[in-house]
């Protein structure tokens, strides 16, 4: 493959980038770009109504569905407000929702860029989610107060993340580190309970492969990448 072809590749998935279906999570509201309101056409709706799959703990949701409605408003239906020229609409009013989703209120203090994220339709209901990733935002320094339970993790030391990892026990891993003389100083986790052993692995590899592509390298103590995330 040439140079120019390697640019015209690139170029072209820029371009779908930018004009894919996405929304932005902000503090009490989520935004959808134009390509949304066109595709979607929200401009005929004045109600969004926010969902997460059946039997599935708010504070563990990864994926959150949005059906645009003219039903009465909500605590979960929450009002459309149509941006200026209508380019770009916001659901508003959702601060108690995503309050409750732990992983969507960890996105939105993330950069724009991590806080925006790609409409998908779901196959087996037609509705159309955005996903968010599980974050390791609980910061602990003092290490007697990690338990055993599951769990993805950041160790880091001098507030630079030195290792990314899962673990299925993680008071177990952070003692094999201590037995290795893995350098840490605090421990960054998110709790992985009602995870397989599956999704906690292709959740590492998305936050390893994300620090490769901020970072251009592997954390110092990760000596491979993680598995593709299905």
């Amino acid at each position: 493959m040439t140079h120019v072809t390697k640019l015209k590749k690139l170029s072209r998935l820029s371009h779908f980038m930018l004009d894919a279906m996405s929304v932005t999570l902000r503090t009490g509201s989520i935004y959808f770009n134009a390509s949304a309101v066109r595709e979607l056409e929200i401009g005929k709706y004045k109600s969004c109504y926010i969902s997460i799959k059946d039997n599935v703990n708010p504070g563990d949701a990864t994926e959150i569905y949005v059906e645009f409605n003219n039903d009465p408003e909500s605590i979960q239906n929450a009002p459309v407000k149509m941006g200026k020229r209508l380019i770009g609409a916001s659901v508003t009013q959702l601060g108690t929702v995503l309050n409750q989703l732990t992983h969507a209120k960890a996105c939105i203090k993330q950069s724009r860029k991590e806080r925006r994220r790609f409409l998908l339709k779901d196959p087996t209901n037609n509705k159309w989610f955005f996903r968010v990733a599980p974050r390791p935002y609980l910061k602990v320094k003092d290490f007697s107060q990690i338990g055993e339970f599951p769990a993805i993790y950041y160790l880091c030391l001098n507030g630079q993340i030195n290792r990314i990892g899962e673990s299925s026990n993680l008071k177990r891993r952070l003692n094999d580190y201590k037995r290795q003389e893995v350098p840490f100083d605090e421990i960054h986790y998110c709790r992985m309970d009602s995870f397989s052993d599956s999704e906690r692995k292709d959740w590492e590899t998305y936050h390893i492969n994300q620090y490769v592509n901020e970072k251009g390298m592997l954390p110092p103590y990760n000596f491979q990448n993680g598995r593709q995330i299905n």
